[in-house]
């Protein structure tokens, strides 16, 4: 039995009565047993003294295949980010790389908070990702993109259907529970029109059979989502929707361009959207009408999507910029800084079917959690403000100090605690030289 204590923080429980308490946290393998405690030692004791202590920030649309493709796809739209860009290095990877991308992707996020993610990767070389999430600690639903038809525009296509069911399976059976249930399977059509019908029948099932979860993209690009509507069936929810993938196990990516109608259908349905604001604004695409969506009870969560068309994965710069981008045209409390601290945490676990193991700091749940400092200039002065508001509107991913995924310290001082930095850095920058020539992109 391993004990844990982080005492004398201020602690944002995110429980039922969203109770913000100056008070300790107690853990025993894994799980928050008390709070507030009273205890007064442990295996592992953790002073916040002067911090907020917050559950782990939960992303629900990542790529940590495209980690390594940073600053190579600046200034482009959806369509030709994809096709010219993204696809071509996408295919140029080898397994050493796409390990390098993974762990690049997982200490950027754990250094900024982020505890668990829900991904999307390429075609090949998955397995290498999920090995990079049980050897760093890290959570994750993840699985591989599946794609089976030929998109207009993008003109990308990966496989035959019977392979790409056959390599998901494969995966699952060997990762789905991995790391004592910290990665968990997920199917990964990569967009409503990269899968045929045939394939998408097949995927509702085996998610159904296996308990995994559905990630696709939806109605990011407007002339995109024209463009395949007019293939037949309708805009991308609509089409999804009469192909029974909708439901509480799938969750879409973006959402921008959807009408009354299918934000009606995406909430009888109890499909999440993740949400991912940067990416969105960086690839033109648009701004996802995320009040409207809450309002109609659709789930929504929290993505920074990718490096190449983010540039970071900043949980925190999500959260200011989804709190901030609403409201010009729906009104200062359109997105309230509780709204968007929801769907990075509580929002979050439930998009990953987790909401009754992390999400909220609660007895019982595990022991993801996060330390953020708030003694720096930017974040005083200090007093009688409201401590969610100054999480999302002022603190910044380089004021995390503690992160803890399991009750293990994955992060201590604002440095990786297992993970080599020196070494992802060195290996990386040497990948991306590699599969770079590999693209012709030099």
């Amino acid at each position: 039995m391993t004990s844990l204590l982080v005492r004398g923080g201020t602690v944002v429980t995110m429980d039922p009565d969203r109770r913000v308490m100056d008070g300790d946290v107690y853990a025993v393998d894994g799980r928050v047993e008390e709070l507030p405690s009273t205890r007064t030692s442990a295996d592992v004791v953790i002073d916040a003294s002067g911090q907020l202590v917050v559950p782990g920030f939960v992303q629900t649309h990542v790529h940590l295949c495209q980690s390594l493709f940073r600053g190579l796809a600046d200034d482009m739209d959806v369509v030709d980010w994809l096709r010219l860009r993204i696809w071509p290095l996408e295919q140029a990877l080898d397994a050493e790389a796409t390990r390098d991308s993974a762990l690049l992707g997982i200490a950027e996020m754990l250094l900024g908070g982020t505890t668990a993610a829900l991904t999307i990767e390429t075609v090949r070389h998955t397995e290498e990702v999920l090995r990079a999430v049980v050897d760093s600690g890290f959570r994750a639903v993840s699985g591989k993109a599946m794609m089976d038809r030929l998109e207009p525009g993008t003109e990308m296509v990966g496989e035959t259907t019977e392979e790409a069911v056959a390599e998901s399976m494969a995966l699952l059976e060997s990762f789905h529970g991995a790391g004592g249930g910290r990665l968990r399977y997920a199917f990964c059509p990569r967009g409503a029109r990269n899968a045929t019908d045939d394939l998408w029948r097949e995927t509702v099932r085996l998610a159904e059979e296996h308990d995994a979860w559905i990630h696709t993209h939806a109605a990011e690009n407007e002339a995109q989502t024209e463009r395949l509507a007019a293939l037949g069936g309708g805009t991308d929810v609509t089409y999804l929707g009469g192909l029974g993938v909708l439901g509480p196990r799938t969750v879409l990516a973006h959402c921008v361009w959807v009408d009354d109608e299918e934000i009606r259908l995406l909430a009888a349905s109890g499909a999440t959207v993740a949400h991912c604001p940067s990416s969105n604004m960086k690839l033109a695409s648009g701004f996802a009408r995320v009040p409207e969506m809450l309002a109609a009870g659709v789930n929504v969560g929290l993505g920074a999507d990718a490096s190449p068309c983010n540039n970071n994965l900043d949980a925190l710069q999500e959260m200011r910029l989804a709190a901030l981008i609403h409201k010009p045209r729906a009104g200062p409390t359109a997105m309230t800084a509780m709204d968007v601290l929801e769907m990075a945490t509580l929002r979050g676990a439930r998009a990953l079917g987790l909401q009754d193991e992390i999400g909220s700091l609660e007895p019982g749940k595990r022991a993801d959690m996060v330390m953020v400092r708030r003694d720096r200039i930017h974040a005083r002065p200090d007093g009688g403000r409201d401590p969610v508001a100054q999480l999302v509107y002022e603190l910044r991913s380089a004021d995390v100090d503690t992160v803890i995924v399991d009750g293990r310290v994955l992060v201590q001082g604002g440095r990786l605690a297992e993970l080599d930095e020196a070494e992802i850095r060195t290996r990386a920058d040497g990948s991306v030289r590699r599969v770079m020539g590999r693209a012709g992109l030099r």
